[in-house]
């Protein structure tokens, strides 16, 4: 019978076009968030038998020193416009400060411009660098001419305006400041953040301008910025790796949500299906010491902690505030590598652009009546940075500290209690002091013989999360005997026994 199935398998596998594969292996390879790889160890060139294919370093290399990036409010007039530049191609100068044309630099984010001091900076990558042009007038006009040069070379380059770009025209700007689009600043808190939305998009909402499509695509910008910033996860993705990264975990979370991976369904291998949560990294765990009293009572304890954390903003840059910070560990990227006339994607380790720096942090651990020993508490997001991944959780596990006084034992509390010979015999009266600082009273008036254990019900640890519900004490009696006696205390013991 498994003859039977194999056969039947090879025919389906030979009925099957290349092209269908060749479609199947791109899709594990790329934007699913999956990784497929080959290992066939040996005899293929390089280490793993492929032959790696170049790829362009094409994000933007920041403007020279001296050159400001920013866009003065006399220059708005030039946002969203389109130019015809050198009699060659038109190229875009962008809402937000991105600058397209099309080479491959600037197709993948490569090139911004700027506007102040009356001039226009276009940075137009790495390769042509930073051009300087003015205008002939300030407007966007069917005669206005821009002029200028390469600075690298002196090379003459000028365009002519063309027209204004509707929204559909403009590429998304992956370093757009969703923060800038609220009015904040980006140290906004999530109350502040939601208090601009509120405000912003009652005012710009399109019912209440119907003839305003410039409200209509503030009222869009407002609203994505929102859903961004108002998502803890989105939110840090955004913050160190910019939309780019919020989009691409997007991608693979809807891969993830898509249902049971392909190969599964071809070779039926378990039908798991994938997780949802893209681009979590690992959790971390820590020990907390906890006294027995604050497990009795509850309460806020402490814990210090020193993580790894991305400075944001920081890529390029040499401020004070970034000035503390080093390179982050490298990052996971995935490259294109050649076998053959095949080319498949892979993992590969690659230096990090981002800035990190060690910070400390204090982690306030609520305590719950009747918590105990491997019980846990999780900190979200608050384990280490790695740029363009959401961090993982903390797990603080609970350890008990041992006390001077009392046992535990489940919910029950023990303790010794010492008394004298007299009191063993005649009975006795103590006050104990509970871990709330509470006067428990001991009364006995019988005998009390040595290791006797007296019982007080209720008087134990809290139940964890049925905390009006309570264990019992055990109090372990020790009598302690006179060292000594004299010979009258002798003499009248003798005629009592």
């Amino acid at each position: 019978m498994r003859g039977i199935y194999v056969l039947l398998l090879l025919s389906c596998l030979t009925f099957w076009s290349s092209a269908f594969f060749d479609d199947m292996f791109s899709q594990m390879g790329g934007g699913g968030g999956n990784s497929f790889q080959f290992n066939m160890g040996g005899g293929m060139g390089g280490d793993d038998g492929f032959e790696e294919v170049e790829e362009e370093d094409n994000s933007f290399p920041g403007f020279p020193s001296g050159i400001s990036d920013k866009i003065s409010e006399k220059f708005d007039w030039l946002k969203s416009t389109e130019w015809h530049w050198n009699n060659w191609r038109n190229v875009r100068f962008e809402s937000r400060g991105k600058f397209w044309a099309p080479t491959p630099e600037c197709e993948q984010g490569g090139c911004r411009w700027a506007a102040n001091k009356g001039k226009i900076f276009v940075m137009w990558g790495r390769s042509a660098g930073l051009h300087t042009l003015k205008v002939s007038k300030m407007e966007a006009a069917s005669t206005t001419i821009m002029s200028g040069k390469r600075n690298k070379d002196g090379e003459r380059c000028s365009a002519k305006y063309t027209r204004q770009l509707s929204e559909t025209d403009e590429s998304e700007d992956e370093d757009k400041d969703l923060y800038q689009c609220l009015n904040l600043d980006d140290q906004a808190t999530d109350k502040e953040i939601k208090k601009a939305f509120r405000k912003m998009s009652v005012k710009l909402h399109p019912d209440k301008n119907p003839n305003n499509p410039g409200a209509a695509k503030k009222f869009n910008e407002v609203r994505e910025a929102y859903e961004i910033l108002s998502n803890p996860d989105k939110k840090f993705l955004y913050e160190t790796g910019g939309i780019k990264a919020v989009r691409e975990a997007e991608k693979e979370d809807a891969a993830g949500a898509g249902g049971n991976d392909m190969m599964s369904q071809l070779f039926g291998m378990g039908g798991q299906k994938r997780g949802t949560k893209a681009k979590k990294g690992p959790d971390a765990e820590v020990q907390l010491s906890v006294s027995l009293s604050d497990l009795y009572n509850g309460g806020t304890v402490q814990a210090s902690i020193s993580r790894r954390v991305v400075c944001r903003g920081c890529r390029g840059k040499s401020t004070p505030r970034c000035n503390a910070c080093g390179k982050c560990p490298s990052e996971t990227k995935m490259v294109q590598k050649r076998m053959g006339n095949m080319i498949v994607q892979q993992q590969k380790k690659v230096p990090s652009k981002e800035k990190c720096k060690d910070e400390p942090a204090v982690l306030d651990c609520v305590i719950e009546k009747g918590m105990d020993t491997g019980a846990t508490l999780k900190f979200e997001r608050m384990s280490e940075q790695t740029p363009g991944k959401i961090p993982g959780d903390i797990i603080v596990k609970i350890q008990a500290k041992p006390d001077g006084r009392f046992k535990r034992n489940g919910n029950d509390l023990e303790m010794t209690l010492e008394i004298t010979l007299k009191e063993a015999l005649l009975g006795f009266e103590q006050t104990i002091i509970h871990l709330d600082n509470r006067q428990i009273p001991v009364k006995r008036s019988g005998i009390t013989i040595p290791n006797q254990v007296i019982k007080i019900k209720g008087e134990g640890m809290p139940v964890h999360e049925f905390p009006s519900d309570r264990g019992n004490l055990f109090l372990n009696v020790k009598v302690i005997f006179p060292t000594k006696l004299t010979d009258d205390v002798k003499s009248k013991i003798a005629t009592l026994f």
